[in-house]
């Protein structure tokens, strides 16, 4: 007996050795020792280890400064305008105000200015107003992107900006600051090249830039250089004067100044120039077209900042000689 337990001793530690997954109480029990309770066997599938699901983490992405601008949805609610006989087409305004400038001072009245443009165009006027406020450059693009889409031959659209502006002197080209824009490049800046291949694009058969910043007379320039006043003078009222406003295309941009920094208060909540564009929309009772707007926000910035508003047509954007911008007064 005891040369059977040393044999099965031996025989087991060997085993142990060889095969490490079976132990002495297997081989006992194969050899029918006590204590023993007999298992079902497993089949081959069974005893396969089946591997745990590998679960995926879920990450919460933190929206970037480059992601976190959307695309504005641009009002398509615009009502045809009729007047005297004439279609004047319908009338869509896209109105911009930039206050907050993580890489530069802060504006004061931008916002209030662009605000109140809008209230007054829509209930005044009209107009399907679209406001953007402290936006990047992607967002103001887009817009001008998304009104390519929308607008039909015979549609009108003003175009307001108010916010930070620059002049690269070296290259002689103005540009908008949107609120994304860093002084030390231009990567994020809105050139004057932008908004004129964007109105030369555009079906519209008017479209007025009304600008509110630094410098903004490098839209107005003229080839020697000069600003140039153009239309219609209504004073004149020459027969047929609003057929030709009308039916001719124009592409023209009224600036708050030339080439000279301008001022961000002067007219109580708002900058001088936005409270005499305001002042000139309110007093108009009937028709009114940009060169008349234009004399009247001229002369009450005159008298009160030293800053000299300009209004031209944009050149290589697709004016036509004689077009002009018309307002039409829509609550009287």
């Amino acid at each position: 007996m005891k040369f059977f337990f040393l044999t099965l001793f031996i025989f087991s530690t060997h085993v142990n050795i060889v095969h490490a997954q079976t132990t002495f109480m297997d081989l006992w029990c194969e050899y029918g020792g006590k204590g023993c309770v007999e298992q079902p066997a497993k089949s081959s599938i069974q005893q396969q280890v089946k591997p745990k699901p590998i679960s995926t983490p879920v990450v919460t992405v933190k929206p970037s400064q480059e992601n976190r601008y959307v695309t504005p949805l641009i009002k398509h609610n615009a009502v045809l305008a009729k007047s005297k006989g004439l279609t004047f087409g319908r009338y869509y305004a896209l109105v911009i105000g930039n206050n907050q400038y993580p890489n530069m001072d802060d504006l004061k009245t931008a916002v209030g200015d662009a605000k109140e443009v809008g209230r007054v165009l829509r209930q005044s006027y009209g107009f399907s107003v679209t406001e953007l406020v402290n936006v990047s450059r992607d967002q103001i693009i887009s817009a001008l992107d998304e009104y390519r889409k929308i607008l039909k031959k015979d549609d009108n659209l003003l175009i307001y900006y108010a916010g930070h502006g620059w002049l690269d002197k070296e290259s002689e080209r103005g540009y908008w600051l949107p609120v994304d824009a860093n002084k030390n490049t231009r990567s994020r800046w809105v050139s004057n090249a932008d908004i004129t291949d964007t109105l030369k694009a555009l079906k519209a058969k008017h479209v007025m830039v009304v600008a509110d910043s630094c410098y903004a007379g490098t839209l107005t320039r003229g080839v020697d250089g000069t600003a140039q006043t153009r239309g219609l003078k209504l004073t004149e009222r020459p027969s047929g004067y609003l057929e030709t406003l009308v039916g001719r295309k124009s592409r023209t941009v009224l600036s708050s100044g030339a080439l000279e920094p301008v001022s961000d208060q002067g007219g109580g909540k708002h900058s001088v120039f936005a409270y005499a564009f305001l002042k000139s929309l309110r007093e108009n009772s009937d028709l009114m077209d940009g060169t008349q707007l234009f004399g009247n926000v001229r002369k009450q910035v005159l008298l009160n900042a030293r800053q000299t508003p300009q209004y031209s047509n944009i050149r290589f954007a697709g004016h036509d000689v004689g077009g002009d911008f018309v307002f039409l007064r829509r609550d009287k």
